[in-house]
């Protein structure tokens, strides 16, 4: 990469962070808060970036293989991210607060492709294009695109909890979300349907099937498990703080391993998708990230062996 292409994507970074500031400060707000609110599911976006210039930094011999200044198509885009940023201030009240802050950072991710096109080209954003997509997710999602996945959740957690009641012989009685036994009654809100683990192992699942497994397939089949482990996790972990409550003490359903004994079965949830990713890479041996040589045309790799 030569130095004049680093200043000017860097400028074009330093110039996006005074023009989108305001969104940035807001999702910068909304990252940092803890404690159940509305705006709690957006505590993983400051981790994209960072996420994907690591990624970056691991594929840059060959993201960055061959590089030429894209001005088209890169200033098209950056166009784009400024009249998205420009547009939505104006149409606040119509978009209201939560569509106009994800159209804001979309907006800015927007720029930065575009700002990365126009110094390296479409050959480089197509070598690097997982890593710049990912940054994707740094945009808020709205409720109405959450609702869906959310009730999926719900409904495959308290699935999961009423199997553990049948085959633990505690009688219970089920109506949709709600699960009543001899002394307690709980309901599955969707407080409860863990969106920070659903989001977690989305993202890791995306990033481990892109850097350890080779065809699509699979990598789509290491995805599309998220959903499932989230749910068999967060249904152990609901029956678990019931039958607490239902035979130990009933404080255990607003304690703190109610509060902060999530982290337990997260990384329950992350050995359930090693375990799948280790069955996925079966017979694919050895995988390499080829990596063209710039000085000699040539191909090295790093691999990672099972």
């Amino acid at each position: 990469m030569s130095s004049p292409r680093n200043v000017l994507l860097l400028f074009l970074v330093i110039v996006s962070l005074f023009v989108f500031w305001t969104p940035l400060k807001t999702l910068l707000d909304y990252s940092l808060r803890t404690g159940h609110h509305e705006y709690d599911r957006d505590s993983h976006t400051l981790l994209i970036p960072f996420i994907s210039m690591a990624l970056m930094f691991l594929q840059r011999k060959r993201i960055f293989a061959r590089v030429q200044y894209g001005f088209s198509i890169g200033g098209i885009l950056l166009l784009m991210g400024l009249t998205l940023n420009c547009c939505t201030g104006r149409a606040l009240n119509q978009l209201g607060a939560e569509n106009s802050l994800s159209t804001e950072i979309l907006g800015l991710i927007i720029f930065w492709m575009g700002g990365f096109i126009f110094c390296y080209g479409t050959g480089a954003f197509r070598a690097g294009a997982f890593p710049l997509l990912l940054l994707l997710l740094t945009v808020p999602i709205p409720d109405s695109l959450l609702d869906a996945p959310l009730w999926a959740v719900r409904l495959g957690s308290t699935e999961v909890c009423s199997a553990i009641f049948t085959l633990a012989n505690v009688p219970v009685l089920r109506n949709g979300f709600e699960l009543t036994l001899p002394g307690n009654s709980i309901q599955v809100a969707k407080e409860c349907s863990g969106i920070h683990s659903t989001l977690a192992i989305f993202i890791t699942s995306l990033i481990a099937g892109h850097l350890f497994l080779a065809s699509v397939w699979k990598k789509a089949v290491l995805v599309l498990f998220a959903l499932p482990i989230v749910c068999v996790t967060n249904g152990m972990r609901i029956a678990l703080l019931t039958l607490l409550a239902e035979y130990v003490d009933a404080s255990f359903l607003h304690g703190s391993l109610h509060h902060k004994g999530g982290m337990g079965f997260f990384l329950l949830a992350l050995l359930l998708l090693f375990a799948i990713l280790q069955v996925l890479r079966r017979g694919e041996g050895r995988m390499s990230l080829r990596v063209k040589s710039p000085q000699n045309g040539g191909q090295s790799s790093a691999s990672f062996v099972k």
